[in-house]
């Protein structure tokens, strides 16, 4: 409620679980919401939780990905698809004779349309044009990515001439696939099969590190020719090899495997360069000291074996193909308005700010399922636009509009295992408590930082952060209705004369998805809860410095700490999403620190606004972050007796949980034109080497000794990891559910309360 209803609970009617529910049925969403009624949602969810709650085993997983179709039960698999990532073509779609038609017809002639029943005919000439293509895409395209990727689905030609109208950067190749005068600059990662790259090697048919290997790699580096990233591919495989080779030479363990003994230290005999090299990291170096005697190639070069897996691009190459994006964006800051970043690997919320402080014209930005940017990312990336649009505006320049997101989901593992879960907002289980209370925690931060911005599309319907939220495993109409009951509550009229009981039936169902969750009396709410205790208890958080319902606050924080001491569930849901460890994210991380020597991670960033409706649900309370001590006297009282004088702390965020801040990270100027920072990009680059290396070592030791057997006495060594021995791999394993608590909903447990919550007519 407002903070200032004082009349609030005056002329309240009934309304419990069954009144909301009715609600629901009867009436229609918030038209900003969606258009489509209860019923038809939690059918699409049912069935949508029904297709995934199904894992094949791991061999038809792999054989699936060599096959067009692979059929279980009902389900069907389609892994052989027309593309490699957004308008990268495969060649069974380029061999199509429309496609064919429409990349070979010249710019400046208009194109014969085919049948398309979603688009007028006169559209097609119009978009092919030399000069008014690109101008058209650029509309389309500030839309978001789903809005173009319609327009390209509607016919091949369509797809052609979308793909082929705005500047297209690949980022494995570090190199323009398509260059033209357009202000849109799409960045994508294409997926290539292992066999995709061999190509190149049977193409070319030279030796590997011969003189006119190196000779021909240069020159296709200076055309920009995209073997060049396969031939470099092939080429780094050879040089973690080289590397493995000589540290298990001088890392050599002459107690055995370091899993096997008791002994984890570095053996005595490893060489101080080895030491040097791998920085002391003991796992790194015992690692190494394992490994079997090298001699021709190991299993853990991924172009050993099948052609039809996906290609995995080095962390080194991935660090290197950063650099070099970020210098072109600086190179082309002067006219891109439109930014895409599809899947881009080591693109954290810091490298993104150095990007979007750095590409002063930038109006609208889209983040598309980039590894290490999570859901909890979108508030500090929301205070980031705040602070370049006040930094703008006092330059008269055009602000950040609108801001287009679909945060890293977590499919988990792909196969059937008695770990794998889906959970989409991380890798691993996170307690109940604080992941549906964070996650909703989240939304409505979000939701009123972007209305109070004026930002357009990322809570828009049919967009992509709706189409994650509502993907993510969760209570049917969950987020629906908490968005639907936000904005019937910010848009009360403040003097209908029944405002206090629409505001609280608002809240009700506002509050409801996260409490069915985590409550088990949640039916009889009325009248006690409903009158008594819904929105008459505030708690503010000493990590955000933010005020709201004590819903978002965990069950510890309510029952146990004092009031200055509590901590959002939103922030402690950014900390756990910060931290998890799984696809080597500490080890990417820690690259990215060193490229920020200057970053203030516990500093925090400027605050965007709520929008002012809102203020009843949450409020920024204190921005203090420095808590003084208290000048009490012992002084004598009214009675005679000497006593110190009562004293409530102040609530204050004195006690910053996620480091999410964005304060004092180098420029965009700075990457592609300073030297120091060059030269630390090359130390980094250097540095992820020695991360490849010892990735591909630990993976060498799985196959050496798998799961399952025991050879020459020594344990498997997968078990012995929390990744199952596969870092950033195919078979890396998730963390165990632990017994003693609830977790966060997967797609299964996600299944079953639906059927649950519709045989209760909730």
């Amino acid at each position: 409620m407002d903070f200032d209803d004082d009349d609030f609970r005056c002329r309240v009617t009934r309304y419990g679980m069954s009144e909301s529910r009715k609600r629901l049925s009867d009436g229609k969403f918030h038209p900003d919401v969606t258009t489509k009624t209860a019923a038809q949602l939690e059918n699409e969810t049912i069935r949508y939780l029904k297709s995934r709650v199904f894992r094949p085993d791991r061999s038809k997983y792999v054989k699936s990905r060599k096959q067009t179709f692979i059929t279980s039960g009902r389900i069907c698999y389609r892994l052989r698809r027309l593309t490699k990532g957004p308008w990268f073509v495969t060649e069974r779609l380029s061999n199509r004779p429309a496609f064919k038609a429409a990349a070979s017809r010249p710019k400046t002639v208009a194109a014969v349309i085919e049948t398309a029943p979603f688009i007028p005919p006169e559209i097609v000439p119009v978009v092919g044009h030399l000069y008014l293509g690109p101008k058209i895409m650029e509309d389309v395209f500030r839309d978001g990515h789903k809005t173009a990727m319609r327009l390209s689905l509607t016919s091949s030609k369509m797809f052609k001439l979308v793909g082929d109208n705005v500047n297209r950067w690949d980022f494995c190749a570090m190199a323009y696939v398509v260059e033209v005068p357009s202000s849109v600059m799409i960045v994508e990662v294409p997926q290539h099969t292992i066999g995709d790259i061999l190509e190149a090697q049977k193409k070319y048919k030279l030796r590997l590190d011969s003189p006119e290997w190196k000779e021909t790699r240069q020159r296709l580096e200076s055309l920009q020719d995209f073997d060049n990233y396969k031939l470099r591919s092939i080429e780094m495989e050879q040089v973690f090899f080289q590397w493995a080779r000589i540290w298990r030479a001088e890392c050599l363990r002459v107690a055995g495997p370091y899993w096997a003994t008791d002994d984890q230290e570095i053996d005595p005999l490893t060489t101080d360069r080895a030491k040097q090299w791998w920085k002391d990291d003991a796992n790194g170096i015992n690692v190494m000291g394992s490994l079997e005697p090298l001699d021709k190639m190991w299993s853990a070069n991924q172009f050993e074996g099948t052609k039809d897996k996906l290609h995995k691009m080095p962390i080194s190459l991935a660090m290197e193909s950063l650099f070099k994006l970020m210098t072109e964006l600086h190179r082309a800051r002067s006219h891109i308005e439109v930014l895409h970043l599809h899947k881009v690997p080591l693109l954290d919320r810091r490298m993104l700010a150095i990007i979007l402080r750095g590409l002063p014209h930038v109006t609208m930005v889209g983040v598309y399922n980039c590894p290490l940017i999570h859901f909890g990312d979108v508030i500090p990336i929301l205070d980031l636009i705040h602070e370049i649009n006040n930094d703008r505006r006092k330059k008269n320049m055009p602000k950040i509009e609108a801001f287009d997101f679909f945060p890293h989901f977590n499919q988990g593992t792909p196969y059937a295992h008695e770990n794998a879960a889906t959970y989409g907002i991380s890798w691993g289980p996170i307690e109940m408590d604080i992941a549906q209370r964070g996650f909703y925690a989240i939304i409505l931060k979000a939701v009123l930082k972007s209305k109070g911005l004026g930002l357009d599309l990322l809570f828009s319907k049919d967009h992509a952060f709706m189409d994650y939220l509502a993907k993510v495993p969760n209570i049917p109409l969950g987020v629906y209705s908490f968005l639907d009951a936000v904005y019937r509550y910010i848009e009360v009229d403040r003097w209908a004369w029944n405002r206090g009981d629409i505001k609280l039936q608002a809240i009700y169902d506002m509050l409801k998805p996260v409490r069915v969750a985590v409550e088990k009396h949640v039916a009889h709410d009325w009248p006690k809860y409903y009158l008594k205790k819904m929105a008459t208890t505030f708690f503010c958080c000493c990590s955000c410095g933010y005020q709201t319902f004590m819903e978002f606050f965990s069950a510890d924080s309510i029952n146990l700490l004092q009031p200055h001491r509590r901590i959002c569930c939103a922030c402690h849901l950014q900390k756990r999403l910060d931290a998890e460890t799984d696809h080597l994210k500490a080890q990417k991380k820690g690259l990215l620190d060193k490229l920020c020597p200057d970053w203030e991670q516990k500093a925090f960033n400027q605050d965007a606004p709520l929008f002012r409706g809102g203020v009843g649900l949450i409020r920024l309370h204190s921005t203090e972050t420095v808590r003084h001590m208290p000048n009490l006297v012992f002084a004598e009282g009214v009675d005679g007796v000497y006593r110190w004088p009562p004293y409530w702390q102040r609530l204050m965020r004195d006690a910053k949980l996620p480091h999410d801040s964005l304060v004092k990270l180098p420029r965009l100027e700075d990457v592609a034109l300073d030297e120091a920072t060059g030269r630390r990009w090359l130390d980094v680059i250097a540095s992820a080497v020695r991360e490849d290396v010892h990735r591909l070592g630990i993976l060498e030791l799985r196959k050496t000794y798998p799961t399952g057997s025991k050879r020459k006495g020594i344990p498997a060594y997968g078990p012995t990891r929390e990744d199952g021995g596969a870092p950033d791999d195919l078979d890396e394993i998730q963390p165990p559910i632990p017994d003693e608590r609830r977790c966060f909903f997967d797609y299964s447990k996600a299944l079953d309360t639906a059927r649950k919550l519709l045989k209760e007519s909730w």
